[in-house]
Formats: structure tokens, sequence, C-alpha cells
């Protein structure tokens, strides 16, 4: 819905600023109605201020993934744009992650600082550099707004992009089974980590270990797609992502420098299957409006994005069906040999097979430079008629 109404605004600050600008102060007041619950509050409290908190992010996140979308209609310096927006994306998860220790342990002297205690913490972050944040944006990225004259898209249009866009059909299925496959895994990791490999006290500093590497290595990413195209970079990334399953399925109890490495790795997969399909949306848009006559970037990211998180939702109901297969039941039950294998085969080998799928879908993905660079032209000639 927000990004089929940002792709409807056509006020003079900016279809993608006006809509950013109405969410930073809803996700703000929310966040703190959220942290600071009075005794007794009902669980309908906490529902009614959690959707009011994702309504306002919505409006910040939609726009500022299409607004990258928009910047440009080169093939190349759309996947640059992305890389660093996505690369901004791992340094604020790794921002979220050192903010309570440094806060708490580091300056406050807290030795354990309670969960409450962390979780106020990552909040006043967030209400306090959200805005900052957002205005930096405002005064240094060009704002875009309505061409005059320009066909606004009717609502019908904005589910027919599934049926009559094709390549984004097709991206968007193959984006929904990887991050189910993701989504599978981060569900199985605790169990595998506490559990099968005997390493509770570290589990913090492995999963560090993944954003840490995704913040250093996501850049590489940009050239490997202007090289081999952004389709391939994308099977390529989520090859990168399977080795690294490879890994933690022969990693034994006890062998930290390997489920370390292997987290490392999975980082550096990440950053390629977070870059490259935002950048792969955009061109579908050019595809689209070639088709239709009219411009659904909103849309499209809408789509892409509702597909990211419904793939992320979906991955635990899979881990927890895989667990209980193999007679894993609850945190802290004796486990046999066959739950042992069981709980690496769910972390592993499942979304392993889950990203064989999207790697076979995407390798001959039809939108690659040449027939991108094709389209553009007859989307400039069709512009200046």
């Amino acid at each position: 819905l927000i990004g089929a109404l940002a792709d409807r605004t056509t006020l003079a600050f900016g279809r993608r600023r006006s809509w950013m600008a109405v969410g930073v102060p809803i996700a703000m007041a929310a966040t703190y109605f959220l942290l600071n619950p009075s005794p007794g509050t009902s669980a309908l409290y906490l529902l009614l201020w959690l959707v009011v908190f994702y309504a306002g992010w919505t409006m910040v996140f939609i726009p500022h993934q299409t607004w990258g979308g928009e910047m440009t209609g080169d093939y190349h310096e759309r996947t640059r744009i992305a890389g660093f927006r996505e690369t901004g994306s791992f340094v604020g998860y790794l921002a979220a992650s050192l903010v309570p220790l440094l806060y708490l342990q580091v300056y406050l002297g807290k030795t354990a600082p309670t969960f409450e205690e962390i979780v106020k913490t990552i909040g006043w972050f967030f209400v306090i550099f959200l805005p900052v944040g957002v205005l930096w944006c405002f005064l240094k990225v060009p704002a875009v707004k309505a061409a005059e004259g320009e066909k606004l898209p009717s609502w019908t249009q904005l589910f027919a992009i599934l049926k009559r866009n094709k390549p984004f059909a097709r991206l968007v299925t193959a984006y929904f089974i990887d991050r189910v496959g993701m989504g599978t895994y981060f569900f199985v990791q605790p169990i595998l980590v506490m559990f099968a490999l005997g390493m509770p006290q570290y589990l913090l500093w492995i999963g560090l270990a993944n954003t840490v590497s995704a913040v250093l290595f996501s850049p590489l990413w940009v050239p490997v797609a202007r090289k081999f195209g952004k389709h391939r970079a994308y099977c390529l990334a989520n090859g990168v992502t399977i080795l690294s399953y490879l890994l933690l399925f022969v990693a034994q109890p006890g062998d930290l420098w390997i489920v370390v490495l292997a987290n490392a790795v999975m980082g550096l997969g990440n950053g390629g299957t977070m870059i490259t399909p935002p950048a792969m949306a955009a061109d579908t848009v050019d595809h689209d409006e070639l088709q239709s006559g009219v411009q659904q970037m909103g849309g499209h990211m809408a789509f892409l994005a509702f597909v990211f998180k419904a793939g992320m939702a979906f991955g635990p109901l899979i881990g927890a069906s895989c667990l209980a297969f193999f007679g894993y039941v609850q945190s802290g039950q004796a486990l046999d040999e066959r739950g042992m294998l069981g709980i690496r085969i769910c972390a592993t080998v499942l979304p392993i097979a889950l990203l064989l799928v999207p790697m076979a879908m995407m390798w001959r993905f039809p939108l690659d430079s040449a027939r991108h660079a094709e389209i553009r032209r007859m989307l400039d000639a069709r512009r200046s008629a």
C-alpha cells in the first residue's frame, strides 16, 4: 500500500521524501510507547503500538528502497547504489549489536546488563539517529518529483505487475525461496551452536562474525555484478552461502574457528543476495513501463520487501517442522545421535536444498545489461516523442 501510494504522490517536496518525512515521527512515537509501557499493560496495547511502529517504518523503508532505484537508469550504476545502501544497512546492524555493549558494559560498567536495558538502549539509539539519518538523506540526495504530464498508474495496475511483468515475477519467486532458506537457518542456528556444537557462550560472537564480514565484503559484489551481470552475481552469492552451510555441517563440537569462518563466509554471500535483487527489481520496472506505459517503482519495491519478510517469516515454520521430524521438541532435552544429526541437517542441508532452486531460476534471467540498454533506448525514444 505504501509503495503504491508513493507512486501516486505528486507533492513538490518529492514523492519519496514526503512519505519518509511522515513515517519518521510515527516510528519514533511508537518506539517510545513500546519501550515505556505502564504497569499492567495489556497485550492489545503492545500489539497496537507494534502495528503503528511498522506502519511508520514502512513509510520510511519502502520509499528509501525505491528512491535508490530511481536515481539512475543505468544498469551498473543501480548496482553500485544498491551496494552502498545495503552496506549501510549492515553497518546499522553492526551498530545495533555494538551500542549496548559499548554503552552498558564499557561506559556504565554493567558486567551483565538485563534484557530490558539492552532493548531500551537499542530503542533510544533508533529514536535519536533515525531522524538524523533521514535528514542527512534529504539534504544530500536530489528529490524524485513527478514529471510534468506524467501518467500515474491506476490501482488495478498495482497487482497487474505480478501478472504482466514476467521477469519480476521470476525474481520475487526466487527471492522468496532464497529468504525461506535464510529464515530456516537463522531459526535453527542457536540450537545448532548451543546444543549440537556445545558453544552457547560464543553465540553472539559467532553472529557478529557474520555481520562484520557483510560490512567489509559487501562492496566486492559491485564489480562482480559488473563483470558477470547481476543475475549471475546473485547466483554466485548463493553459491558462497552454500559453502558456508557445508562448513557448518562438518564442524565438530569445539571447532570454534570453523564456525566463525563459516559465518564470515555466510556474511560475504549475504551481501551479494541483499545487493543484487533490489538492483534487478529496478531494471524490471523499466521492462514493465515499456509494456504498460506507467512507472511503478514503489509498487515493485514493495512487493520485493514483502517477499523478503514473508520468506524470513516462513523459514522458522520450515525449520521447526524439520526439527520436529528428527525428534527435537524443546531446548535442554537429551539428544540422541539421530537428534544431533537432525539439527545439522535442518541448519545446513535443508537451506542448501532451498537455495539450489533460486540459483536455477536466476542463472538465465532475461534482463542482462544488453537487454536493459535496449529497453532504456526504447523508453527514452517514447518519452522524447
